[in-house]
């Protein structure tokens, strides 16, 4: 009886965690999110597909290719405010 009890227990602990990885799940959320603060930010057209393209544009996840652009980007703007007549300024 209490290997049985143990697995409810765990299966009832790794629910909310498998509820959070279903795909249909995060679009809405993330349009949830979006419609949210859109209206938040005063908004002119919350409730259209193009007024929120701007807000699910920044709900997107960034890639490791943008994440890798991001930083060079950065470290050259460091390099150029440190030495503006060097690094390719």
């Amino acid at each position: 009886m209490k290997p049985f009890l143990a697995c409810l227990l765990l299966l009832g602990l790794a629910a909310p965690a498998f509820a959070q990885t279903i795909p249909g799940a995060n679009k809405e959320s993330a349009r949830d999110r979006a419609i949210k603060r859109c209206k938040e930010n005063r908004g002119t057209n919350c409730d259209s597909r193009e007024g929120l393209r701007e807000w699910l544009r920044e709900e997107r996840p960034i890639t490791d290719a943008e994440r890798q652009a991001a930083a060079a980007g950065r470290r050259h703007r460091e390099a150029c405010a440190k030495n503006p007549k060097g690094s390719g300024c």
